[in-house]
């Protein structure tokens, strides 16, 4: 079975259409567990309808306390393994722990179980914003990939390999009117750099895009203390103990409006120099609001290594230890030493102008 792990927050305006287009994907063997942080409008409504005409299909949770973001609220239902859903052919409304516990506990909370206690074991899991849409297929093509991933780790001796494979997808506007037919593209992506060292300084899996098999999801057990986004995390988890694959078609329509917690943003490399500095920026940040921007952005990127570091310190290979602790190590450097770590192991962007930068600015 497929779990869709649906995450939605005040979403009324877009929920029906992304949940519909999940419910009438090619592959049936699925359920959506649509998982609510809080809203106050009519996304609860609307869900429920939903669950009552398609029975057996949808889960309800409600995060009481509300998790108060995306990566929190992904990592929560994955550390708690939300994707095991109630086994009963009715579909069961479950609250979520009530108990307040701080987002840094490892412990998850007690599984939820249907009245007869049994759950529906997942094979495999994938994300969901609530504002986008799935083409049909998206879910039959992602599998086709993940299972042939899967028979060739098991040909090779690795039976029980965790894998992640994700894809593009087109960016549309409210309407779901055309922007862009390649969101891969349009941000200047490079789906191929998916080593560990990559990934640790830009990330290129977007949560709504990945498929993630169950021995991978499990061994998201805990949520860091420092995490950039769930999608990042995941991808790093995948990397250092498995396989990142890529599909590359776009099977899902990315919605761009004003309300998304992430956006998509385009420009020449002339102008992405330019805008670093202050100059031309739609937006008119001044290079003192870009250089403040640049260090939280590098900050929140050695913390989350350092957060990894100590979540899989007793799975992590020597090797692995030694690049995570050099990267850590770059803010203690000289600059000319931060360009040589940089290089050295590869800590570097996909763009030369991006690594430049990098190397100019990084503290």
């Amino acid at each position: 079975m497929v779990t869709v792990l649906l995450c939605t927050y005040n979403g009324a305006a877009y929920v029906r259409a992304q949940l519909q287009s999940i419910l009438d994907q090619t592959v049936q063997d699925l359920h959506v567990v649509v998982s609510d942080d809080g809203s106050t409008d009519e996304t609860l409504g609307i869900v429920e309808a939903m669950a009552a005409a398609y029975p057996g299909r949808i889960t309800i949770l409600r995060q009481d306390p509300p998790t108060g973001s995306a990566e929190r609220h992904f990592l929560k239902l994955l550390v708690e393994r939300a994707y095991d859903v109630p086994g009963s052919t009715e579909t069961t409304t479950v609250d979520a722990d009530p108990v307040q516990r701080d987002i840094n506990d490892a412990a998850p909370a007690p599984e939820q179980r249907s009245a007869d206690g049994t759950r529906v074991r997942a094979d495999y899991i994938m994300l969901s914003d609530q504002d986008d849409v799935w083409l049909p297929d998206k879910v039959e093509k992602t599998l086709a990939r993940m299972q042939a991933d899967e028979a060739a780790c098991r040909a090779a001796g690795e039976a029980n390999a965790s894998i992640l494979v994700h894809c593009d997808s087109r960016i549309v506007d409210r309407e779901l009117r055309e922007i862009a037919p390649s969101f891969v593209a349009y941000q200047k992506m490079t789906p191929s750099r998916c080593q560990l060292q990559q990934l640790l300084v830009q990330n290129n899996v977007v949560g709504g895009a990945l498929m993630m098999n169950r021995a991978l999801a499990e061994r998201i057990t805990e949520i860091p203390a420092h995490c950039v986004m769930h999608d990042q995390w995941i991808a790093l988890v995948a990397s250092a103990f498995g396989h990142i694959d890529f599909v590359p078609a776009s099977l899902y329509l990315y919605r761009q409006h004003g309300d998304n917690v992430l956006g998509a943003g385009k420009g020449s490399r002339i102008m992405e120099i330019l805008g670093r500095f202050g100059l031309g920026r739609k937006d008119g940040k001044t290079k003192a609001e870009m250089d403040a921007h640049s260090q939280r952005v590098y900050r929140e990127m050695f913390l989350q290594a350092e957060s990894f570091r100590s979540c899989f310190d007793a799975e992590l290979s020597a090797k692995q230890k030694r690049l995570l602790d050099e990267f850590t190590a770059i803010p203690k450097r000289s600059r000319l030493g931060k360009i040589r770590t940089i290089l050295r192991y590869g800590f570097t962007y996909n763009l030369f102008h991006r690594t430049v930068g990098e190397c100019l600015f990084i503290q």
